[in-house]
């Protein structure tokens, strides 16, 4: 995924970091280390919502991530410094910032049309998303992902051919694999307890991973 290997998403913070109000309102008065303290701890929640609403632009451009994010970035200082105040929940503006940045860049997209056709030139607005939700989701993927690199290795073998397996293409996943259906079956299935297991004990919350039941 396009927004792996960035800063840490927020959660799990130490007692001895200093909280959002307090690197706001350094950013307020101009501090430059409050703002680089913001954005590494919530640069992923802005990557992952502007991923979520724009996909198929996210893997077709490989600047595309970089790009949107960097003025949603941008965006965020002028309206905190526009405002003059701290916002309620840090989190819910930068989520929503990002989802607008989304929305001004995809119409950035759009060629001229002629006058009549002007919906045409309006692209369809990405969903809307509670950003809760998306901290939560955010906070299952990054720990899916340690979860996944802390398989042995063979077992990480199994997880490249994830697509197949979600595909329920059991004997092109073997003959991938170079073991038998009913060895991969088996150990598929070892595998997803595994990771349930691990995600469920880094965040605390029942994790039910997708399994792959059934013949191609």
């Amino acid at each position: 995924m396009p927004f792996e290997n960035r800063a840490s998403p927020m959660g799990g913070r130490s007692a001895r970091e200093p909280s959002d109000e307090f690197l706001l309102a350094g950013v307020l008065a101009g501090d430059e280390a409050a703002l680089r303290k913001i954005i590494a701890r919530y640069d992923r929640l802005v990557r992952y919502t502007i991923y979520r609403a724009s996909k198929t632009q996210c893997t077709t451009d490989p600047q595309w991530l970089d790009s949107v994010a960097s003025s949603a970035w941008a965006g965020f200082v002028q309206t905190l410094r526009r405002g003059g105040e701290q916002p309620k929940s840090l989190a819910a503006l930068l989520a929503t910032i990002a989802r607008n940045h989304v929305i001004s860049a995809l119409r950035s997209l759009r060629p001229l049309v002629s006058q009549d056709d002007p919906a045409a030139a309006e692209p369809a607005a990405p969903d809307a998303e509670d950003p809760a939700l998306l901290m939560t989701e955010l906070e299952l993927v990054e720990a899916l992902r340690e979860c996944s690199a802390e398989l042995e290795a063979d077992d990480r073998a199994i997880l490249s051919q994830m697509t197949l397996l979600l595909e329920r293409r059991w004997s092109d996943a073997a003959a991938a694999l170079g073991t038998s259906e009913s060895t991969l079956r088996y150990r598929w299935t070892r595998v997803l307890g595994r990771l349930r297991d691990c995600v469920e004990g880094k965040t605390g919350r029942p994790f039910a991973p997708r399994g792959a039941e059934g013949d191609s």
